[in-house]
């Protein structure tokens, strides 16, 4: 076709009602709908724009056939096949091992120190036989690392469903993908809580304390009630121990504590993973909840992923795009709490269909609550993200 029959074509179409403000990047989109010329050829975005979350992505959103593709790699397999790689600017937030230890509460350091004096050579392997391992931050610890050396830890350990402000520490080699990590809700704060996920399950985040002993107690109890009584006499001392280190430094086991009700009490939405959001929230200002209920916006997306074809899922998403436009005015106004709710639920629904959606949303709530730091994070995270045991970043 000529180019004079294609400006023809072009202009028989109709406008697509969102102008200017479209962000879709679909060709069967702009196929459909007629778009201002600086929409229909994007201009190039750079890797540095994209990690300071001041633009969208400009990755296509995958037709039905690439989508069902991109499921299957990131299932959990035999041979834990990477997903591929996404080329990011150069980070911003590579830490010091000693700022990273610096970071981490004191319970973190004393955990370190219980488990050295079960295995003396091997403290993170202390709790093999509960088929639990130290990881993650615990690395450092392992490896010895000089304080200086500078680390980039974004994806070490970073599970399927591990929103940005989780900080794994302990695994299980089992199918769930079982882990428990640290949880701050700032990156500049201490964690306040742990929490526990299985990744090849679902996104849900559960409550494990406010200290890593208490944590591990729960999850030991757990284990052993599911033992046979001829296994139970060995386990229920090395508990036993535990509980008694922990008490002399005064540590509590239970789940729910002062901290724990504290944030709770700061939560402004339950999100999709069940454990909620805070920010700050001033005179009304900060946070306003999404017009549509959890279980609406899990229909809305169930639909666009379930589409027959892609004039249905155009039609689908519509209800997606006011949600979005939602944020936008939400923003504006300064109640930046709608973003990071939508952003998170985005993320923890899981289809890689909505990654392009929630690196236009997620990344600008971290950058414009003041947490630069998650606005990296989620977008490393969004490149490398797979379901599987596979998560060592540092080797």
């Amino acid at each position: 076709m000529d180019s004079v029959n294609r400006k023809r074509k072009s202009k028989d179409m109709p406008m697509c009602k969102y102008g200017l403000s479209c962000y879709q990047k679909n060709p069967e989109h702009h196929k459909k709908y007629r778009h201002p010329e600086s929409v229909v050829e994007p201009k190039n975005v750079s890797n540095q724009d994209v990690v300071d979350g001041s633009s969208i992505s400009d990755e296509e959103p995958p037709s039905k056939t690439s989508r069902i593709s991109d499921k299957a790699k990131i299932e959990l397999s035999d041979d834990e096949e990477e997903a591929p790689k996404t080329s990011l600017a150069e980070p911003k937030f590579k830490e010091t091992v000693e700022k990273v230890l610096k970071s981490m509460p004191q319970d973190f350091f004393d955990f370190w120190d219980f488990c050295a004096s079960i295995n003396k050579q091997k403290p993170e392997d202390a709790f093999a036989d509960f088929d639990l391992y130290l990881i993650g931050i615990y690395d450092l610890l392992v490896k010895k690392l000089p304080p200086n050396k500078e680390i980039l830890l974004h994806c070490h350990y970073r599970y399927y469903y591990d929103p940005p402000e989780l900080q794994t520490v302990i695994k299980s080699n089992d199918k769930s993908l079982f882990h428990i990590g640290y949880f701050r809700d700032d990156p500049e704060s201490f964690p306040s809580v742990l929490v526990s996920n299985n990744a090849a399950v679902d996104c849900k985040l559960t409550l494990k304390g406010d200290n890593i002993f208490a944590a591990m107690n729960a999850e030991i109890t757990d284990r052993i009630k599911k033992m046979k009584p001829k296994s139970k006499k060995q386990f229920i001392k090395i508990q036993e121990n535990l509980q008694k280190f922990a008490k002399e430094k005064k540590y509590s086991l239970e789940i729910s504590t002062s901290k724990t009700t504290s944030r709770n009490k700061k939560v402004v939405s339950k999100t999709f993973n069940s454990f909620g959001i805070v920010v700050p929230v001033k005179n009304d200002v900060g946070y306003r909840p999404l017009p549509d209920s959890n279980a609406k916006i899990k229909s809305i997306l169930q639909k666009i992923v379930n589409a027959e074809n892609e004039e249905k899922r155009l039609t689908f998403e519509e209800d997606l795009d006011e949600l979005i436009t939602n944020v936008q005015f939400a923003n504006d106004e300064c109640d930046f709490g709608m973003g990071l709710e939508l952003g998170i639920d985005l993320f923890c629904f899981g289809d890689p269909y909505f990654h392009s959606h929630i690196l236009s949303i997620l990344p600008l709530a971290y950058n414009l609550l003041n947490r630069p730091k998650y606005a990296e994070v989620v977008q490393f995270h969004l490149a490398n993200r797979k379901k599987s045991h596979n998560l060592n970043t540092l080797d």
